[in-house]
């Protein structure tokens, strides 16, 4: 199998060695790994399926983005002839072409690979993560069909698929290679009730307020319906603790729990020091004070509108790339009627005509748009940052059409 070209980047993969050297080392493991699996499919039938084990790994949070929500692979482990591997679904590359927009628009290619677990354990343990293991109490029927579905799943063409945060992702996929291939029905415990996928992940990036906010902020209406049992498995936590009371074919699905590492203690790193709401209040407070001169001397300044025209309207700009994103929960938001890219349809009359202190139709419309926005808070959360930044272009909004003059009439024109 040719991974040369398979850039290892994953919710871990950070072993203590440089950079390059750690990827050569990976890349050389993977190839081996996977060209000893596939010989072994095809060389002879699988066989001492009653010495091999099946379980589910669960780690725990780490301080990067990508892994603030954990991470689940799946062990194999043949006690007969000592083959010890953890399969892992996170693998991606940011060094694919166009990365950024690729990921933005849904568009994101993740890998499956497989390493030895000592590597998979030494590389949680150098981040200071934690590892649950939960031993699977399943036939050698259930397991044999796992093993001919692993093998399928190795396969160079079968290694890579479309990511998606809440939909398909590594602890979905580690659960359907468990789950799908058993040959009698998983029973669950009963679904959380009211739980969406913003309340979900609201429990996990409260530490980090600039990443929740952020993720608050594309994430749209399809965030906040109610999920189904299913669709609340794609947090690894969650995926646990599922198993743990898990009933199958009359007996508990996880025949044993062992901790095979303990979290460390981890330093939160420093991100921008300024809480959202707090910089929300700010820049309002501000938008507040320039109203007020605005309103007692009937005079507005156009540098500001325009700033205020500019920045709404970039931010606009993310919106509306995102309503042909193929994520199913961020391609409907309501927040783009508080800031989208008409701010710059009208930027050059709005300028013209705030150097003029004349009537600008755009100001209403603005006004409408953002009432509109308020109003679809009903159907979706909206963080408060930005429901403070919204009011106070309202108030904007409402403080040019007090002020502004109606156009003049031209010359000879009926009064």
């Amino acid at each position: 199998m040719n991974f040369n070209r398979l850039s290892l980047r994953s919710h871990a993969f950070l072993l203590p060695l440089p950079q390059i050297m750690k990827r050569k080392v990976l890349y050389i493991v993977l190839i081996c790994l996977l060209s000893v699996l596939q010989m072994i499919a095809v060389a002879r039938p699988i066989s001492n399926t009653d010495s091999i084990q099946i379980s589910l790994l669960t780690c725990s949070p780490g301080q990067e983005v990508w892994a603030q929500y954990g991470h689940t692979a799946v062990r194999y482990w043949n006690k007969t002839n000592g083959e010890d591997f953890a399969i892992n679904y996170g693998i991606f590359s940011p060094n694919q072409s166009y990365f950024i927009p690729r990921f933005i628009l849904g568009l994101t290619d993740y890998h499956m690979g497989v390493e030895p677990m000592s590597s998979f354990l030494a590389q949680y343990d150098y981040e200071g993560r934690g590892v649950v293991e939960q031993v699977l109490d399943i036939s050698i029927e259930d397991k044999e069909a796992i093993l001919r579905a692993l093998e399928e799943n190795i396969k160079p063409e079968n290694t890579v698929y479309r990511y998606n945060f809440f939909y398909d992702n590594c602890t979905t996929r580690a659960r359907d290679l468990i789950v799908n291939h058993l040959h009698h029905k998983v029973i669950y415990p009963k679904a959380q009730e009211d739980a969406t996928f913003r309340s979900m992940i609201h429990k996990w990036n409260y530490s980090f307020p600039w990443t929740e906010f952020g993720e608050d902020l594309l994430l749209g209406v399809n965030a906040d319906r109610k999920t189904t049992k299913s669709e609340q498995q794609f947090l690894p936590e969650n995926l646990k603790n599922d198993f743990e009371k898990a009933i199958y074919n009359g007996h508990w699905l996880v025949k044993s729990t062992h901790v095979l590492l303990v979290p460390k203690q981890m330093t939160q790193t420093s991100g921008f020091p300024i809480p959202p709401l707090i910089m929300a209040l700010f820049l309002a407070s501000i938008n507040l004070i320039i109203d007020i001169i605005y309103y007692r001397k009937h005079e507005a300044y156009w540098i500001w509108d325009t700033t205020l025209l500019v920045l709404s309207g970039a931010l606009g700009l993310i919106f509306f790339i995102m309503i042909f994103s193929q994520h199913p929960c961020v391609s409907l938001n309501t927040i783009i009627l508080f800031f989208n890219p008409l701010p710059f349809l009208f930027l050059y009359k709005t300028i013209q005509k705030s150097r003029r202190q004349e009537y600008n139709s755009w100001w209403l419309i603005w006004g409408i748009l953002i009432t509109l926005g308020f109003i679809g808070t009903i159907f979706q959360y909206v963080p408060s940052p930005a429901q403070i930044m919204a009011l106070s272009l309202l108030i904007h909004c409402i403080i040019h059409l007090l002020i502004d003059k109606p156009t003049s009439i031209r010359p000879g024109s009926n009064k």
